[in-house]
Formats: structure tokens, sequence, C-alpha cells
């Protein structure tokens, strides 16, 4: 497979990453993972724009990454991924110097990666829907920066998985955040409700979309706080993301959400997703 490395096109088995890399080191470095249906990347730019935002955050010497949106493109071509659906992993770190807390010289080149891969199937958990756990929320307070500071969110993604769950969402003092690696909306009585966006929540590219389908659908939605407890009584409760795409969650801590089966404002917004994305192109 052929990667993207600090400026290069190489294959992937020969891209070295120092020992010195503050992503490795610190885990100072941020990410942005971008779907590919049948070729055609989506939302390229919305997901650059975060990853320059997120840059500035970070307080990154360079917080422009104009040249990625092609970069991406020619990864999909060169490993022959125009057909079916892939992805393109990009990360970017601080670069290399010896291991310090404060930041090294503002000169330091960054560390900037990207490769493509085919994304497996998915059609069996969007046609029938998944289940879901709640745990509470032990990450730090800057989760609408994408970092790859990811710990909290692989142990409780593990912890879903071993109670054969697809995804986990966090509660913060009887407060809906987010899933590990989605942004979650619930139904009730027919208005479809997601958290706002703060420093607990990143602002998903996927929920975006979704925003702006159900405005175009006249859809009733709203961005309001989420209580635990209104999970347990929603009539739908789905799950929005890159790697998720629109996914209905039917069981959540092992007990039926609404009828246990996907609802009929998911599956609009389903619908409406697949076309905005070209998901079923081709």
């Amino acid at each position: 497979m052929i990667a993207y490395f600090n400026g290069e096109f190489i294959d992937k088995d020969k891209v070295a990453i120092s020992p010195d890399d503050r992503g490795f080191l610190f885990a100072d470095g941020i990410y942005e993972v971008v779907r590919s249906f049948h070729g055609k990347l989506f939302r390229t730019q919305d997901h650059i724009r975060r990853l320059e935002r997120n840059a500035r955050e970070m307080r990154f010497a360079r917080a422009e990454f104009g040249e990625l949106p092609e970069v991406a493109e020619r990864l999909i071509a060169e490993n022959g991924l125009t057909k079916d659906s892939a992805i393109v992993y990009i990360q970017v770190t601080r670069g290399v110097a010896p291991r310090s807390h404060r930041f090294p010289p503002a000169d330091t080149p960054l560390t900037v990666f990207a490769d493509a891969r085919p994304f497996p199937s998915n059609d069996a958990d969007l046609e029938s829907g998944v289940g879901a756990i709640l745990v509470p929320d032990e990450r730090w307070s800057r989760c609408d920066i994408k970092t790859v500071a990811l710990l909290p969110n692989t142990l409780a993604h593990q912890k879903a998985k071993e109670a054969g769950a697809l995804e986990a969402i966090f509660v913060r003092d009887g407060a809906v955040q987010e899933g590990t690696h989605s942004n979650v909306f619930i139904v009730s009585r027919g208005e479809l409700i997601t958290p706002p966006l703060c420093n607990y929540i990143l602002a998903g590219i996927t929920r975006q979309t979704v925003l702006e389908i159900c405005d175009k659908l006249c859809i009733p939605c709203h961005e309001r706080t989420v209580f635990e407890d209104e999970l347990h009584k929603a009539h739908e409760l789905l799950l929005a993301g890159t790697t998720v795409d629109v996914t209905p969650v039917v069981k959540l801590d092992g007990k039926p959400v609404g009828s246990g089966a996907p609802g009929p404002i998911t599956r609009r917004v389903q619908e409406a997703f697949f076309e905005a994305s070209e998901r079923r192109a081709g």
C-alpha cells in the first residue's frame, strides 16, 4: 500500500516514525478520518477545516493543510480503492524533538502522515441496528479537539465490545455527551435531539450532515442537553459518525430502545444520508 509521509508518497512499509516523535511520546497529535464511497471522498474540505482548527487549538507551528484533499484523492486512486468503501486516515503531530514537556522550537517540522485502506461492510448494522452501553465520561476536558490521545475511548469501546455492543456512550454528571467514535441522537415525540456542541463533544462531520438533512426534510431537530434517563425512554436512538454512517441503536445496556427495531425517523435520515454520500452509488 502507498502512504503519504512528510510530503512524499512511499510504500507504507517504508514509513519510519522516530521514537522522538511527540505523537509517540506525548500523544501530541491530531487526526482525521475521511470516508470514500466508490472513489468519491465525502466532505473532505470539512474534515480538513476541522483539522486546521484543531491545529490552531493545539498551537501547532503550522495550521494550514490545503494539500491534503489532493493527497487523499491520490491515495484512494493509487491504492485501487475506487470501487468500494474506503477510508483515508490523516495524522499530524508536533514533530520530532528531544523529549521535553515544553514545545520544541517553532521551526520544528510537523510530522504529517496519511494512508488509505478498505472499509469493511457495515450493512448488517445499518439494517438491523446495534447495541450500546453507557459509561462514565472519564476523558479530559477538550474532547472538541480530535487528538490521538484516545485511551479512555479505547477502554470504553473495549468494554462495549465485551458486552456484545457496538458503541459506548459517555455520560458526565447525568448528561449524555457522545460515543467513543460517534455522535448521539435520540428521537422523542417525533423530534430528533442531539447534545449541543461543547468542549466535551466533537463537532462531527456526519453529525452536521444529519442536522442539514433534518432541515432539508423538515424533520424537527434540536440541540439541547440530553439526560441519561431520556435515553432509556427514547423512541429511537441513533449514532452518527464517519465509520458508523447513521446507525440505529436498538438495544441500550441490554434493554430494547423503543420498539427494539430501527424507527421511522432514523430510516428517513439514513436514506437521505445514503443519497448525500452516494453510499449506494455504483
